[in-house]
């Protein structure tokens, strides 16, 4: 694979895990609830919510409403391996030599999860293969694109918390995103990487319904 092919590619796969997860958002399933934490993410269980937020560099990007996660159920009982799903959100965040630019985004999560909850009512989690794709900007009013393959990632989310019998809570700040190449962003590569990449200020709350 070029480089120059490379985030086309990547762009096509997120369309088509956006388009799979819409499907997985329509399933359902009707076998009965256990109890914490025994029934969360069943295979085709109908997806639990999350609410929660990404820091990137000190500004918030809140999950939107309609987030939400499944999987299926691993050996361990309280072991799962979940696919989240958000919707598209907005950061604004302060674009170097542009001010305070909004960013029309949207996370997407192409891999796994782990999520221990065990005894003591403590809980883990870390996301696998996240990325945040930049899909438009607003400079002073004017709307900018930003093209196809504007994708941050891939990231992994680390968070730690407790649960109870109605959410799992968890907090985390190693938080690292890695670069675009330099040819992406309709040509804003540079100074998007100089405001978004990096590990300074990051931060990932995560709230699972149970």
């Amino acid at each position: 694979m070029t480089v120059q092919t490379a985030p086309r590619r990547l762009a096509a796969v997120l369309l088509t895990a956006l388009l799979l997860a819409a499907g997985q958002a329509a399933a359902s399933d009707t076998a009965p609830d256990g109890t914490p934490p025994d029934r969360i993410f069943r295979q085709l269980f109908e997806g639990r919510p999350v609410s929660g937020q990404l820091v990137v560099r000190g500004y918030p990007m809140p999950f939107p409403a309609g987030s939400h996660v499944n999987g299926a159920q691993q050996a361990s009982p309280a072991v799962y391996g979940g696919r989240f799903w958000f919707p598209p959100s907005t950061l604004q965040s302060n674009v170097n030599g542009l001010g305070l630019v909004t960013l029309n985004t949207q996370l997407v999560h192409l891999g796994t999860s782990y999520n221990p909850l065990v005894g003591g009512n403590t809980a883990g989690i870390q996301v696998y293969d996240v990325y945040l794709h930049l899909i438009s900007a607003t400079v002073s009013g004017f709307p900018v694109s930003l093209g196809n393959d504007c994708i941050f990632g891939p990231m992994t989310l680390n968070a730690q918390g407790s649960w109870n019998a109605a959410t799992a809570s968890m907090t985390g700040n190693d938080v690292t995103i890695p670069p675009v190449p330099a040819n992406a962003c309709g040509g804003y590569a540079s100074t998007l990487n100089n405001s978004i990449a990096g590990s300074s200020n990051n931060s990932v709350t995560i709230n699972i319904a149970l």
